[in-house]
Order: structure tokens, then sequence, then C-alpha cells
């Protein structure tokens, strides 16, 4: 089972049933992050730090995320995520 810790960061699977904005069409991104973990709810959900534009709850289930590998330029993904936005 996967386990994260508070302040790891997570890549987060958007499925277009929670996501309806961000993922109208199959060509669109089915992942976004990096976030950080916030909160560990149980075994299974934990809390992401996840921005209020995308009008859905910030709990989500271990199937629904992934380890982000911290190796990565994070600076250049945060950066590129403010532009965005």
């Amino acid at each position: 089972m996967v386990r994260f810790e508070l302040g790891d960061w997570v890549w987060v699977h958007i499925r277009k049933e929670r996501f309806p904005e961000q993922r109208r069409s199959k060509l669109m991104p089915q992942g976004d992050g990096p976030f950080q973990i916030i909160e560990r709810i149980n075994d299974k959900a934990y809390k992401v730090d996840l921005p209020g534009e995308y009008g859905v709850s910030a709990q989500f289930n271990v199937a629904d995320l992934s380890l982000f590998d911290v190796g990565e330029d994070l600076s250049r993904i945060l950066l590129r995520r403010e532009e965005r936005g």
C-alpha cells in the first residue's frame, strides 16, 4: 500500500467525473501537480494543498495520487503553474 508523509509532493490524477472543467476532452492532461500533502485522513485518504480554483474537495484517495520525484525541477514547475493562474 502506498503511504505518504506530510509535506510529500504528489501528482493528482484528474478524473473527468470529479474535474469536469479540467477534463473536457481526452487530449487534456490527465494529472496535475505537484501539490503538497497537508493532512493524512486515514490509510487510504489524504488532503492536498489544492488551489481553490479547482472547485473540488482537496481530499483524495491514494489511487488518485502518485509521488512526485523531487529530483525534477520543482521551482520550474511551480513557476509555470503561477503563470497559468
